[in-house]
């Protein structure tokens, strides 16, 4: 076990977002390490490659973290409901908010046959108890019969249950609630490039891979986009594939799901969004009791008051999104994590 407290007058930057030697460490881990260690507060280091650490104060209060936000103050139920998708679909709805229409199932010839009976619509496949978009498939109207298989067989792979709904349609934001407070807003925008009209997709992708905030393993604010089958799918249903040069200015999308975790980009938006979805994030995390929480909205307007869907709530939102946005300000949620604890 590894225990660290700073001395008198010292202090770790907010601004560099590696902590040495806590290199392996997911960031949220370390910006929760670094906040608790500028305070004064003792941090042991329990079990490292489970990122479980426990902080101490001089008065001998004790709380434990487990990577970043997994804390006493959600029970276990309350976590079991948010990694279930369908069970959270149901309290949403009974907390008076909307969701996408759907359905969820166990058997994959009734997942294909609800398909198909919505194919003329955009609809989404997508495992009852993952995170970081695994295994979900969006299919576009008309989709064919062989890639509606192949979604619902990617997904059962993840999970005992699927649910196949409706697309919303709009721009997702995953709104940060801590206690009775959404904190932080996010707009995570699908792995992406932009021609330079002389470039091709894998050089774009590597060139905008060379930005030292950009790694793999959750150690680094962003992700490093992919070129696998799924971003080369994405190319070709676009008409492109990894050798294509598109056209100065041109944003050309490798992913369908907005995932930080597979190469997206984080654009801190709290200060633009209306209070009317701030509100609703608290009230969606209140369903479930919750106190720490990702909620995942699609909208189309942010600034106003409209249409939207929840999509689903997070157990475990991660925190480097909205201390090291891709662009916008750091929302300093590791202290307001620390303050809910009590230090």
């Amino acid at each position: 076990m590894q225990s660290l407290k700073l001395g008198s007058g010292e202090r770790l930057s907010p601004d560099l977002f590696i902590l040495e030697g806590f290199e392996d460490l997911e960031i949220s881990s370390q910006i929760v390490i670094r906040d608790a260690l500028n305070r004064g507060l003792e941090v042991q280091i329990l079990d490292r490659k489970s990122h479980f650490i426990r902080i101490k104060n001089d008065s001998g209060k004790t709380e434990y973290v487990k990577e970043a936000s997994k804390t006493d103050l959600d029970s276990y139920m309350t976590f079991l409901i948010m990694e279930n998708k369908t069970i959270t679909k149901i309290k949403l709805i009974e907390a008076g908010l909307l969701v996408p229409a759907g359905d969820a199932f166990g058997d994959p010839v009734e997942t294909f046959e609800f398909w198909n009976r919505h194919s003329s619509q955009k609809m989404v496949v997508k495992p009852v108890t993952t995170n970081f978009g695994i295994g979900i498939t969006i299919l576009s109207p008309g989709a064919s019969a062989e890639d509606a298989k192949k979604a619902i067989q990617i997904a059962f792979h993840h999970s005992e249950s699927v649910i196949v709904e409706e697309f919303a349609e709009g721009n997702e934001f995953r709104f940060l609630v801590i206690g009775e407070e959404t904190v932080a807003v996010c707009n995570r925008i699908p792995a992406n490039v932009t021609g330079d009209g002389i470039s091709s997709v894998e050089r774009l992708v590597e060139i905008k891979n060379g930005d030292p905030r950009r790694g793999i393993g959750h150690v680094t604010p962003l992700e490093k986009i992919q070129l696998g089958d799924t971003e080369l799918e994405v190319l070709r249903q676009s008409g492109l594939d990894q050798n294509s040069i598109p056209k100065s200015g041109e944003k050309i999308f490798l992913r369908r799901n907005s995932n930080i975790s597979t190469g997206g980009d984080s654009l801190d938006v709290t200060d633009r969004t209306h209070p009317f979805y701030k509100e609703l994030a608290v009230k969606a995390a209140r369903s479930v009791n919750a106190k720490i929480c990702g909620v995942d909205i699609i909208l189309k307007d942010l600034e106003q008051k409209g249409d939207y869907r929840i999509l689903e709530l997070n157990f475990n939102p991660v925190l480097y999104i909205h201390n090291y946005p891709y662009e916008g300000k750091n929302r300093d949620v590791g202290n307001k994590i620390l303050d809910l604890l009590g230090f």
